[in-house]
């Protein structure tokens, strides 16, 4: 029977179903394994469920030669060196059905509130300086009418567009490959940096998109936008970003990665009042945890339904 390793503990639906096909193993810790903890657990694996934060580096990759499937618990596969993988015969899974709906969701939820100061209402309350109804207090942004940018016009982006559609926005986006849309426009990077209101990132991190929001780009910004990332920290200049907050140059920002990851309290970012850093949680609901375990799982057994 072929052996299958789960890298961590996740939502027992993908050990219940791995089951009925595979002996199955599991770290059953919430914590990340190292790199030769990694290489220990799957010495005689033949497919391995993991995370995000599971490091397949060419080194691991050549340590596991009886590996034959990598199923990623995420959209996002940056982790894995996916060429070597290939040489190797490594057939490589990730979930981006899965993580679609919940990504959207915190998206515009922490968009919302830093537009419309959400956060410092919640405290002004808690402090006790809440008098009376104040016509000045607290003064966000109506977003009917503004324009929202989409970098990244896949299954996340496309739902995000829709959300935002939904708010009264004007959408625009920039793909790097054709896509079509009844209801948002195309643009070049350049127009939506430009014209954009707020500006919000879906792309993967690839040598193309690594640091693509840089000092360079931000100049191009003449809206000070909002801007948005919920795709990989390394997509922004930290030092850059940090800056056009400092001076104005962007009037705020949302992030669910940075780069460090995790950000240390203590980071300068975390102290801009106009910056909101959520711990990595876009898939961070019970159904689509449950939908991610589930999915990888089948992932697995598929490959081997169809290839042994």
């Amino acid at each position: 029977m072929k052996k299958v390793f789960i890298t961590r503990r996740m939502p027992e639906i993908a050990r219940t179903i791995l089951k009925e096909h595979f002996e199955v193993s599991l770290n059953d810790k919430n914590e990340t394994l190292t790199q030769d903890e990694l290489i220990r657990s799957l010495k005689d694996c033949d497919a391995v469920l993991s995370t995000v934060l599971d490091k397949f580096t060419k080194e691991v990759i050549d340590s596991l030669p009886k590996l034959k499937v990598i199923s990623s618990y995420a959209s996002g596969l940056d982790n894995i060196d996916m060429e070597h993988a290939k040489t190797k015969g490594i057939y490589v899974y990730n979930i981006p059905d899965s993580v679609t709906n919940s990504t959207a969701d915190l998206t515009m939820a922490s968009f919302l509130a830093l537009a419309r100061k959400l956060w410092p209402a919640r405290e002004f309350v808690r402090e006790g300086k809440w008098k009376a109804w104040d016509p000045e207090i607290l003064l966000g942004e109506e977003l009917t009418g503004k324009t929202f940018g989409i970098i990244g016009f896949g299954r996340i982006g496309m739902a995000v567009a829709k959300r935002a559609l939904g708010f009264g926005m004007n959408v625009i986006y920039f793909n790097r490959s054709p896509v079509v849309s009844d209801c948002c426009k195309a643009v070049t990077l350049e127009e939506l940096l430009s014209e954009s209101d707020y500006i919000s990132l879906h792309v993967p991190l690839t040598e193309q998109t690594r640091g693509m929001i840089n000092a360079e780009s931000i100049r191009k910004m003449s809206k000070r936008p909002i801007l948005i990332n919920f795709s990989r920290g390394q997509i922004i200049k930290t030092e850059d970003l940090l800056n056009a907050l400092k001076n104005g140059e962007i009037r705020g920002a949302v992030l669910d990665v940075t780069d460090p990851e995790p950000i240390s309290a203590d980071h300068l970012l975390c102290k801009m009042e106009n910056c909101i850093i959520t711990p990595h949680i876009g898939t961070a609901t019970k159904e689509c945890r449950r939908d991610m375990a589930m999915a990888a799982a089948e992932k697995i057994i598929k490959h081997f339904s169809e290839n042994e």
